[in-house]
């Protein structure tokens, strides 16, 4: 193994100067992803933070093994970065992917946190699958007119945004929200938004072993193809993204 020393030296100073306090430290194991779990669970992480593979595009997320292996096995919510991708400023807009499952409800609780820490507006998403409507579309009859897919689809999206928009009402007022549904594939429509957002945060998927990130299909497509930063939640984890937020408020107090 190559002798990161001088590499961790340069990052502790570079975060320093930007007023991060931060231990760098060497961690040996079988593996990059088994070492950083251990030290995750060790430590009792609420966050860990990985970089895409060197072999995707510039600015997509692409997972590399050790970065699959590990969003496998974590114990906490993981973000994954894309290569060569730099901050635009401030956070600005933070997004979340909402379904209706445990898991979302902590992501949007989440990501409602994080965007009041920095003082963003939060867009959460919702997205509708065009072939769970089919069966509300009714043919045209000489008693009564047809309801075709456009009609369906349109109550869809207002039924939709409603019904999230009432769960954000919940979180507070303190935050600007957006509150956006859409009609189609929800990793096709997460992926090309994620070229207007900052961070976007969503859960796992609701099934799979507590406290592991089990990522499904429509997650998998996004951590790979996403223009911008992705916190991913597990289920059932000791410490949710909301809590992580408080406890940073906290610690920063005088």
């Amino acid at each position: 193994m190559a002798d990161c020393t001088q590499v961790l030296a340069t990052l502790e100073r570079e975060l320093s100067a930007a007023g991060v306090s931060a231990e760098c430290r060497t961690l040996q194991s079988t593996s990059a992803a088994r070492a950083l779990h251990e030290a995750a669970e060790g430590e009792g992480a609420g966050l860990l933070v990985v970089g895409s593979s060197r072999r995707g595009p510039l600015g997509r997320v692409v997972p590399g093994s050790r970065a699959a292996r590990l969003l496998r096995g974590a114990s906490c919510p993981v973000a994954v970065v894309p290569r060569a991708w730099t901050v635009r400023g401030e956070i600005a807009t933070i997004g979340v992917a909402y379904t209706d499952s445990d898991e979302s409800r902590d992501a949007l609780r989440g990501a409602y946190a994080l965007a009041r820490r920095a003082g963003a507006t939060l867009r959460a998403l919702t997205v509708v699958l065009p072939a769970a409507l089919y069966a509300r579309t009714e043919p045209h009859t000489a008693i009564r007119p047809g309801v075709d897919l456009t009609a369906v689809e349109g109550e869809a999206r207002v039924e939709a945004e409603a019904s999230l928009r009432a769960l954000v009402a919940e979180l507070g007022d303190d935050v600007t929200v957006e509150v956006d549904a859409f009609i189609g594939d929800p990793a096709d429509i997460l992926i090309d938004l994620s070229e207007h957002l900052d961070l976007l945060v969503c859960g796992s998927r609701g099934y799979g072993p507590l406290r592991a990130v089990m990522l499904g299909s429509v997650t998998r497509r996004v951590v790979a193809k996403a223009a911008c930063p992705v916190v991913v939640l597990p289920r059932g984890v000791k410490v949710a993204l909301e809590d992580l937020v408080a406890d940073s408020l906290g610690a920063a107090a005088p």
